[in-house]
């Protein structure tokens, strides 16, 4: 389970509250303070997004052409279920560094 990098509690990711649409962070429930995912799972993140596109792509081509695309469409579907996966097992909170352009943050 992923812990606060300020109080070092439990944080179930799926249970807290986005404190926005354009806030890069989340904020904890038990010390109010910022975090974010480090900067390799964004990393990871986007990775996962380009081969979702290329899955995407898989599909459509299958759709609009013939069956000869669905192994290629299964394996990137496959290929992007291990992504996130193995991804969620290797994210890790870090504190939220408030950037100087940022002026959406409090």
């Amino acid at each position: 389970m992923l812990t606060c990098p300020h109080c070092r509690h439990e944080i179930c990711m799926r249970e807290l509250p986005h404190p926005g649409f354009f806030a890069n962070y989340r904020l904890c429930p038990y010390c109010e303070g910022r975090f974010t995912p480090d900067i390799d799972t964004m990393y990871r993140q986007a990775f996962g997004i380009f081969i979702a596109i290329i899955s995407l792509v898989f599909t459509l081509f299958m759709y609009f052409g013939n069956m000869e695309w669905l192994v290629p469409a299964i394996c990137s579907y496959v290929v992007l279920g291990l992504i996130v996966y193995w991804g969620n097992k290797q994210m890790f909170l870090v504190p939220y560094e408030k950037s100087k352009n940022a002026d959406n943050d409090n």
